[in-house]
């Protein structure tokens, strides 16, 4: 009786403490699946960071600083070690965070050493001065671009993994749960992929300190022959485009790229005549007697100034840009003819400098309105409605420079990889042209007539020191009258060195005192100043 009594004590027992380690791992394994629930993944974003963009040599033009910013845990440990690294206009918001319970980011002046902060180096996309802003662009507030390189190519330099991240992990109300190591996701690495362009930071720094000295409003281009790749381009005046948000409503303007919009050309056009009638077989020792006016039916064109230039051949009138000569030579052609020329020349038509990226086409008269002799007697010296842009008056100069070859303006060289790897940009080649527009001869004799220009005629201002150079230069009428003032485009294009062109420079001053006066200077500068500072341009 008392061994049957005690065999089912035994069994009483075994069942009872069975059924409590059950209850107690039941209940157990509530708390673990509640704690679990209540712990979540907290992702701090530290930076987004963007593709560059590079000039010629795979030199960056964006992010070329950094900052430093801190992944913070919160505590009072933290905020004594960062508030001597946080700048005074941030010391409030270190307080605020460090008196909260999720971790943070903080942008700070030093690196901070602490178990509870973590410190990065990011790029900042644009900062201080930035080269060729127009051509570069700006990007919204959702950190996509708005124009120029950044639009255009704002797909390949957005990717939504170049992000560097700390994860850590929380409880429910986002409190950080110690003892769990935090971890980093730094993709940054990827920026280095990024399109390169054609620009120069060399040149372009030239470029734009010079222009800023003599221009308030115009372009600058340099380009280099025989390619005509775009080695500066630079549109007055400028604008930060960290800071863009203040020029919106300036009535100049700053945000309009001048170098690809069309303006009224002017004399530089009579480059154009004279290849039509050099092309055509009259020789550039036709003479005529400039008495200081040309007569066209009830029409006086007259010289500048009523300047009599007397007997004068193709090279002394461009020298002395004398508007009669180049009337008579409009006389002698088609009435078509100088028009026809103009478009090889690529007047007339947009230049296609990356996909839905365009410079503007400019201003022809129309074929029929160049019936009426007056009307083709002032196109012949590149007044009345004629508009370029400075981009096409680029592949106007390297046109002549290379000998008589058009070749369309490049300003897009490729795309690179990891900052080394370049691929060449094809997606515009469609559009691009490279073909014999005039012969050498005619070419050759333009480029020496500019040169006299330069030496003795109108771009006399332009000349420089360090080498020969041959240019033209252009005081464009536009109609325009402001407070009994004639508004005029002022211009100068040519090439350096003038034997055997390297690079081709085209200046405009919009709303200037003429192409030498307010334009000669910066061709000049430009110029003397690449020799000087950076000759190694000019080694083969």
């Amino acid at each position: 009786m008392y061994k049957r009594a005690l065999i089912l004590f035994c069994i009483f027992m075994g069942l009872f403490c069975t059924s409590f380690f059950n209850l107690d791992y039941l209940s157990r394994k509530e708390k673990l699946k509640e704690a679990a629930s209540n712990q979540q993944s907290y992702k701090l974003k530290i930076a987004n960071t963007r593709g560059t963009i590079y000039d010629c040599r795979s030199k960056p033009l964006t992010g070329t600083k950094t900052k430093l910013i801190a992944a913070v845990i919160p505590s009072v440990e933290s905020l004594s070690a960062l508030t001597p690294a946080v700048s005074d206009d941030k010391k409030e918001e270190l307080y605020r965070k460090c008196s909260g319970k999720t971790p943070f980011s903080i942008e700070v002046t030093q690196k901070v050493s602490s178990p509870l902060i973590r410190t990065f180096e990011v790029p900042i996309r644009y900062s201080g001065r930035t080269l060729a802003p127009h051509i570069l662009g700006y990007l919204s507030a959702e950190g996509h671009g708005v124009c120029g390189t950044e639009k255009i190519f704002d797909d390949y330099l957005t990717n939504k993994d170049n992000e560097i991240y700390v994860k850590y992990d929380v409880d429910a109300s986002g409190k950080f749960l110690p003892g769990v190591k935090e971890t980093v996701e730094d993709k940054s690495y990827l920026n280095f992929k990024g399109v390169a362009l054609n620009i120069d930071e060399r040149i372009e720094a030239i470029t734009e300190d010079t222009a800023n000295k003599y221009i308030t409003k115009g372009a600058v281009i340099v380009s280099e022959v025989p390619n005509c790749e775009i080695r500066a381009c630079y549109s007055l005046p400028s604008f930060l485009p960290q800071s863009v948000g203040k020029y919106i409503n300036d009535n100049c303007s700053p945000l309009l790229n001048r170098a690809f919009c069309q303006f009224n050309l002017g004399s530089i056009f009579k480059l154009i005549t004279a290849s039509a009638a050099l092309e055509r077989g009259i020789s550039p020792n036709f003479e005529y007697d400039c008495a200081g006016e040309n007569v066209v039916e009830d029409a006086k064109f007259r010289c500048f100034n009523s300047k009599k230039h007397g007997k004068i051949n193709l090279e002394e009138a461009m020298a002395e840009s004398c508007n009669g000569y180049f009337i008579e030579l409009s006389k002698k052609l088609p009435e078509n003819e100088i028009r026809k020329t103009a478009q090889k020349f690529g007047l007339g038509e947009p230049i296609e400098l990356a996909a839905d990226w365009l410079a503007s086409g400019g201003v022809l008269p129309s074929e029929e309105s160049l019936k009426n002799p007056k009307t083709l007697a002032n196109f012949a010296f590149g007044q009345g409605k004629l508009m370029a842009s400075p981009m096409q008056i680029a592949a106007v100069m390297n046109a002549i420079a290379s000998e008589g070859i058009y070749k369309s303006p490049k300003l897009i060289k490729g795309y690179l990889t990891g900052g080394t790897q370049l691929s060449e940009y094809t997606e515009s080649t469609k559009s691009q042209r490279d073909e014999r527009i005039i012969s050498r001869n005619t070419a050759n004799i333009l480029k020496k007539s500019m040169q006299c220009a330069i030496e003795h005629g109108t771009a006399q201002k332009g000349k420089p020191e360090k080498t020969q150079a041959a240019a033209k230069t252009s005081t464009a009428q536009t109609g325009i009258v402001e407070n009994g003032r004639r508004v005029e485009q002022s211009w100068i294009a040519g090439m350096f060195p003038a034997e055997s062109p390297k690079y081709c420079i085209v200046v405009l001053s919009e709303d200037g005192l003429g192409g030498g006066e307010s334009c000669g200077p910066v061709f000049k500068e430009i110029i003397d100043r690449m020799y000087q500072e950076s000759p190694e341009l000019f080694i083969e």
